[in-house]
């Protein structure tokens, strides 16, 4: 291992948390944590998850116990605003531990960049939530990501909800069965007690996501299912849709779209999405993925000042710099 500076990449969204320390393009170690809890202050579940790796993972220099200073940590968060974007607050609770620099983002620049790195174009990351990202010549737009209460069309979260409203009208009797409801069943015998339970949940949002993976499979049989299937993927082209255009694209551009989230590694959203995407925008490059959201992240100290995005990530470091 080389003895470089440590760099701690963070991508912390509300499935999981997951870091890893790279030394150079070297990965160290990687680990997951439980979701980052959007209802909470997220500054400081940030620092708990940096403080646990500086403290609980080996030696992060070959030579050095405590870690030398000059470690950097990079993290994007979902549900981070500008306002709650406070590089020097995250720095000064971890700068006893070796850290000189910290760059914070919004979770929809990790899944941009992990996704098309330096190409123009867009990029969506669906997971239990979902956010929009695209990028034009010299702007970039960004297209929901709004929680929820009041966005993430297409999400996990969404696709979960979905589902169990569909479940519990069908229980009813005022919607047609559905598969869904089995799946409630499994998990609650009494079913109609499911709502008080999942309500009490610390984890709910996660959770209600979780049934989004069933339902997807059970869309190729399941005429509920499917529905929502068929609805979520609109959703999702509308936003990558909006994205571009607010970013100067014609639908006869030449575009790179790509995405990231375990929902869009499932080729019975994925598939349709692409057929969607293909007829509005013909002429655009639909491009697996670079990378993943984390990869994106470790791109944050490497951004170039003219890449569109590189406004939007927040610095702080004892360089005077920032």
């Amino acid at each position: 291992m080389t003895s470089a500076p440590a760099t701690i990449a963070i991508d912390a969204g509300q499935s999981s948390i997951r870091a890893r320390v790279q030394h150079g393009a070297a990965v160290a170690s990687q680990r997951d944590f439980p979701p980052l809890l959007t209802d909470a202050p997220l500054l400081p579940q940030l620092v708990a998850v940096v403080r646990a790796v500086l403290t609980e993972t080996p030696a992060l220099t070959e030579d050095s116990v405590p870690p030398q200073p000059g470690i950097r940590v990079a993290a994007a968060l979902s549900g981070l605003t500008p306002a709650d974007a406070d590089p020097h607050a995250v720095l000064e609770a971890v700068y006893d531990l070796g850290v000189r620099e910290v760059r914070l983002a919004h979770d929809s620049i990790s899944g941009y960049l992990g996704c098309l790195g330096d190409l123009r174009g867009s990029a969506v990351a669906a997971g239990t939530g979902v956010v929009t990202l695209a990028t034009g010549a010299t702007s970039f737009a960004r297209v929901d990501g709004w929680g929820n209460i009041m966005g993430d069309a297409g999400s996990g979260y969404w696709i979960g909800r979905a589902g169990l409203n569909a479940a519990m009208r069908a229980h009813d009797g005022r919607g047609e069965a559905t598969e869904i409801l089995d799946l409630l069943y499994g998990d609650f015998p009494d079913v109609e007690a499911a709502y008080i339970e999942i309500q009490s949940y610390p984890e709910r949002i996660s959770f209600v996501a979780s049934y989004a993976r069933k339902i997807i499979d059970l869309s190729d049989h399941d005429l509920i299912s499917a529905r929502i299937v068929e609805h979520a993927t609109d959703e999702l082209a509308l936003s990558i849709g909006a994205s571009l255009r607010r970013t100067g694209w014609e639908p006869t551009d030449s575009p790179a779209i790509s995405w990231a989230g375990k929902i869009l590694s499932n080729p019975r959203m994925a598939r349709p999405l692409q057929n969607k995407l293909s007829q509005a925008w013909p002429n655009a490059k639909v491009l697996e993925p670079r990378g993943e959201p984390l990869d994106g992240v470790a791109l944050f100290p490497a951004l170039a000042a003219s890449h569109p995005l590189y406004p939007l990530i927040h610095v702080a470091d004892t360089d005077g710099t920032h």
